[in-house]
C-alpha cells in the first residue's frame, strides 16, 4: 500500500468512527445474548469470526434457543443476509480490477455500516482503487471494533440490568446508518415506503418479510429514477 492509499484507508477509518457509537452498543448486545444463551466465550468469539453478521447471529441464537432445527437456522441466517447481495452488487464495479485477495477480503468484511459510509462519501473518491482503500478502512475499523464490544458484552452481560434495555440499540444503530443518505425526497419516498412495508410484513416466517421488503423498495426505487430520467 502506498502514501496515496493508506491516505484514503485511514481517512475511511475515521469516518466509520462516529458510525462506531452505534455499533459497540448492537456488539455488547450480542455478546449478552451468547452468554444468556449460555454460549461459552469461545463458541461465541467462532460464531463472531464466522458469520460476522450481526442480525444475522441475533436470530439465529433465538432459534438456537428454543431448539429449532440446524437446517431452519441456516436458511434463516441466509435469508436474513441476502441483503448483502445488494450491496455487493453495488461494490462490485469498484473491486473490478482488483486482485481476488482483496475481493475475498472485501466480501468477507462487508457490513451494513461499512457500506453506508462508503456510499455517504462515495462523491469524495476520485476512483475505483481510492474506493476500494477508504472501504477497507471502514471496514478494518468496523471490525475491530465489532469484535471487541462482543466479548466485552459476553462478559459485561452476565449482570447487565434488564432495565438498561440494550436491544434497542439494535434498531437504533440502522436508523443512524440510514438518515445521512436520505439526500432528497426521492430516497426519503422509499425510505417511508420500505418502514410501512417492513412492519407490515414483520411476521412472515424465516424473516421473508425482510427480502420482499427490499424487493418491493427496489422496484418503487426503479420507478421514481425511470420517471425522472422521463422528464
Amino acid at each position: 500500500m502506498n502514501f496515496n492509499d493508506s491516505k484514503y484507508f485511514f481517512d475511511g477509518a475515521r469516518r466509520m468512527l462516529p458510525v462506531l457509537t452505534g455499533v459497540i452498543p448492537f456488539g455488547l448486545v450480542m455478546g449478552t445474548v451468547s452468554a444468556d444463551a449460555e454460549l461459552s466465550l469461545g463458541q461465541s468469539v467462532s460464531m463472531n469470526f464466522l458469520a460476522y453478521a450481526g442480525a444475522a447471529q441475533l436470530a439465529a441464537i433465538d432459534l438456537m434457543t428454543k431448539q429449532t432445527p440446524i437446517l431452519v437456522i441456516i436458511l434463516t441466517g441466509l435469508v436474513i443476509n441476502l441483503r448483502f447481495l445488494l450491496y455487493s452488487a453495488a461494490m462490485a464495479p469498484a473491486l473490478r480490477n482488483s486482485s481476488f485477495g482483496v475481493k475475498l477480503t472485501s466480501a468477507y468484511f462487508l457490513t451494513d455500516q461499512a457500506y453506508a459510509v462508503v456510499s455517504a462519501h462515495e462523491d469524495e473518491l476520485p476512483g475505483p482503487k481510492e474506493r476500494v482503500q477508504f472501504y477497507l478502512g471502514t471496514s478494518v475499523c468496523m471490525a475491530i471494533f465489532w469484535h471487541l464490544s462482543v466479548v466485552a458484552g459476553y462478559s459485561f452481560g452476565n449482570f447487565a440490568p434488564k432495565s438498561w434495555s440494550l436491544e434497542y440499540a439494535v434498531p437504533l444503530s440502522f436508523v443512524a446508518l440510514l438518515v445521512p443518505t436520505l439526500k432528497n425526497r426521492s430516497y426519503i419516498y422509499v425510505a417511508a415506503f420500505s418502514s410501512v412495508i417492513s412492519v407490515l410484513l414483520h411476521e412472515l416466517p424465516y424473516r421473508l418479510g425482510l427480502v420482499v421488503t427490499a424487493i418491493l423498495a427496489l422496484t418503487l426505487a426503479a420507478w421514481i429514477s425511470r420517471k425522472r430520467v422521463a422528464r
